[in-house]
């Protein structure tokens, strides 16, 4: 309930603060799982790219780091709208289930590869979380740009590429080389979108 009404506002939000631009969107599963990985300049990010998958409406179960959690209401109104913690520099076991478990009962889960928020022409190495879940539940990645300016009416474009799978590294032990490589590869194509 608290999600749907979320939704709405934001929404709203979206259509009278921003000028967004959306292509790509039906590239999002509609019954099955994913990871839905989003390049990250602004902490509204999440928030946008929830709001853009409208039909049907599937929450994207983000991850935000932990210390957001830390007020009991944000931390309240956080989970209701299907966000939950995670320790940037060690992984819990909870938050290993709760992802894991997200993506092995066909709903979407939403990671940034590169793991904080970036300014518009920086570059990072990727985070190799999301190609873990993505390898270890067999799910496709599909690769968002988000570009633009979060200021009044500014303009947003937001592409949602093909989802890209993975299934020729199925069951292998990539080494941490060949992660960081396979996830460098995929932050190339969320940029060239």
């Amino acid at each position: 309930m608290i999600y749907r009404i979320a939704h709405v506002l934001f929404n709203i939000v979206n259509f009278l603060w921003l000028n967004i631009t959306v292509e790509g969107v039906e590239n999002v599963p509609k019954d099955s799982r994913a990871v839905i990985c989003p390049n990250h300049m602004y902490w509204y990010d999440p928030l946008l790219i929830d709001t853009l998958i409208k039909k049907p409406v599937r929450p994207v179960n983000f991850m935000a780091k932990a210390e957001i959690f830390s007020n009991k209401f944000v931390n309240w109104i956080l989970k209701e709208v299907h966000v939950f913690p995670v320790e940037r520099h060690k992984v819990s076991m909870t938050t290993l289930r709760t992802a894991m478990g997200i993506l092995n009962d066909d709903h979407l889960l939403g990671i940034f590869p590169e793991g904080t928020r970036v300014k518009p022409g920086e570059k990072v190495k990727p985070a190799d979380g999301f190609i873990f879940f993505a390898l270890k539940t067999h799910s496709p990645i599909v690769p968002v740009h988000i570009q633009g300016s979060y200021k009044f009416r500014g303009k947003i474009k937001v592409v949602f590429g093909k989802p890209i799978e993975l299934t020729e590294y199925y069951g292998k032990r990539l080494s941490a080389k060949e992660n960081e490589a396979l996830g460098q590869k995929i932050l190339d194509q969320i940029y060239s979108l």
